[in-house]
């Protein structure tokens, strides 16, 4: 079975030891039976370290995971999902931008019922620029970003940081999820730039000036290895400091006029984080996950949102992994997938995902499959799946053609996909068949009476309709790509919008 090209140096259902647990947090799963903390890795920059000399009373904040942002040709930075205190270096993105004095109001007021609209495609927008362009690092480095330790990895981030150097910054992430940026800042940059929110020359590089990176240092010897391929570093001093300046935006100037109504606000005094007193207030330094692929070391987002989750829940990285196991063929892949969903069978959920796109949801799914030991089966079974393929970005992509599915109770329910609507057979009271203009107008008297939402919302219901899932085959083996899949998703939503909907969505609210 391929292992989708991770390195996890030894088979996947191997025991390892536990890992060294020296924060307070875990005290009472020790206490329980847990090792203690003097069991440490056989191997690793954690052997032999002190307990954590960060570490309070309180468990460290969970991270948000914000989407960062790169430049459609150059200058890209990477996505790494961040504590709840203010954003660490390894983001490596710009702020974001607040609204201007004034906005919406003559006397200085804000309205939020005529900012939302703009504001929320501000941020879409400054999005989609810092997370695309990733392609042209990798072709120009060659991926030449990894490292041999875990340290070295991070301490070259912390280096290309302060110099400004972004191309150099997103060779440090792992490919995987190097690619998956990629794709997304590819999507969303084609599509905002289509309706006339990003110029035809948009670049984000003279944002990311307003953000300035010094002195930033990593504990080496507190670092601890979770894992024979996973080490998490921790970021302990260093300073942030941002400037807001919305004139470095790269909106076209039609798109800045509904933004900035009164004129774009002049740059604000800038603002400074010092990390060691974030975190002396936090009570634990930044935790940055390292992963180690064909030898190199890397930075990765994906393994830092399962530390920052595993410690939320006071939960040891898992000493084995859920092993990737595939089925014949996509629609064979999808359909066990919602299956094993409907059977509340999690291990068989993580074991149908892309091995080398969810390898971080690999080796931390045991931990969800003990967490969900108590979840109970719906009884559903699925009686016939059939679906429309089409190739996104080299994937394989399915969308619904028809769905039956029996209840447990002997009763089936039908699906059928014809045009814009759905065919319903066997629910009792439903409509025989519900289209796109009736899920609208039921949408859009939720959410107002505009004009512009009543006739966009049976186009956005369209686009749900055809929401498709992305597969991957590897070995010969085929898988469900949740982060391809959000990517697309993304851009059918987006790709529903025509040029003029955002004017007469600011017009209306």
């Amino acid at each position: 079975m391929s292992d989708g090209g991770r390195d996890p140096g030894g088979p996947a259902d191997r025991q390892w030891p536990d890992p060294q647990r020296s924060d307070q947090q875990w005290a009472g799963h020790q206490a329980a039976g847990g090792h203690g903390a003097d069991r440490q890795w056989a191997q690793g920059p954690s052997v032999g370290a002190p307990p954590d000399p960060y570490r309070q009373d309180h468990p460290a904040p969970t991270p948000h995971h914000p989407t960062q942002q790169y430049p459609t040709q150059q200058y890209p930075t990477p996505q790494y999902p961040t504590p709840q205190y203010p954003a660490p270096p390894y983001g490596g993105g710009p702020p974001t931008w607040g609204p201007p004095p004034g906005y919406g109001g003559g006397d200085g007021a804000p309205s939020p019922k005529k900012r939302r609209w703009p504001l929320i495609t501000a941020i879409v927008a400054v999005v989609a620029l810092l997370a695309g362009g990733g392609a042209a690092a990798w072709a120009l480095l060659g991926g030449s970003g990894g490292a041999s330790t875990p340290n070295g990895v991070v301490t070259a981030l912390a280096e290309d940081l302060e110099g400004r150097d972004y191309l150099r910054v997103y060779t440090r992430i792992a490919p995987n999820e190097a690619t998956l940026l990629t794709d997304l800042g590819s999507v969303l940059t084609t599509e905002l730039q289509r309706l006339d929110v990003l110029r035809p020359d948009a670049r984000a590089d003279a944002s990311l000036d307003t953000v300035t990176f010094s002195g930033l240092r990593f504990d080496e010897a507190g670092a601890e290895q979770v894992r024979p391929n996973v080490t998490i570093t921790k970021l302990v001093a260093g300073t942030i400091t941002t400037t807001q300046d919305p004139a470095s935006l790269p909106f076209t100037d039609s798109f800045k006029a509904k933004v900035y109504p009164n004129g774009t606000p002049p740059a604000e005094v800038p603002r400074t984080i010092d990390i060691a007193q974030v975190v002396r207030e936090q009570g634990g330094p930044i935790r940055i996950a390292t992963v180690q692929l064909d030898g190199e070391w890397y930075v990765s987002g994906l393994y830092t949102a399962a530390d920052y989750a595993l410690r939320d829940a006071a939960e040891p990285w898992p000493t084995t992994s859920v092993d990737a196991r595939g089925a014949g063929s996509a629609q064979d892949a999808v359909r066990d997938l919602v299956q094993a969903a409907l059977d509340a069978d999690v291990r068989r959920v993580i074991e149908l995902t892309d091995p080398t796109e969810m390898a971080a949801l690999h080796e931390a799914g045991p931990a969800l499959v003990d967490g969900a030991a108590g979840a109970r089966p719906t009884g559903a079974r699925i009686v016939d799946l059939r679906t429309t393929e089409t190739d996104v970005r080299g994937h394989t992509a399915l969308s619904l053609a028809s769905l039956t599915v029996d209840d447990g109770a002997g009763a089936q329910v039908t699906l059928t996909r014809t045009g814009d609507c759905l065919t319903i057979s066997g629910v009792e009271g439903a409509p025989p068949q519900l289209c796109a203009n009736q899920l609208g107008s039921l949408v859009g008297a939720q959410v107002g009476s505009s004009p512009a939402l009543q006739e966009l919302t049976p186009r956005l219901a369209t686009a749900v309709l055809n929401v498709k899932v992305v597969t991957t085959e590897d070995g010969g083996s085929w898988y469900v790509a949740p982060g391809q899949t959000v990517v697309q998703l993304y851009a059918d939503l987006l790709g529903a919008l025509r040029p003029g909907d955002l004017d007469a969505l600011i017009a209306g609210n």
